[in-house]
């Protein structure tokens, strides 16, 4: 496997992650 598949999966990872944390954000900023 090369190492562009690790860092495509990390960078994925990051992206679900702010993805989430966005998502947590407007449903306070709503409440």
């Amino acid at each position: 496997m090369p190492i562009i598949f690790d860092y495509l999966g990390l960078l994925l990872a990051a992206l679900a992650l702010a993805l989430v944390l966005f998502i947590g954000l407007r449903k306070i900023q709503i409440l």
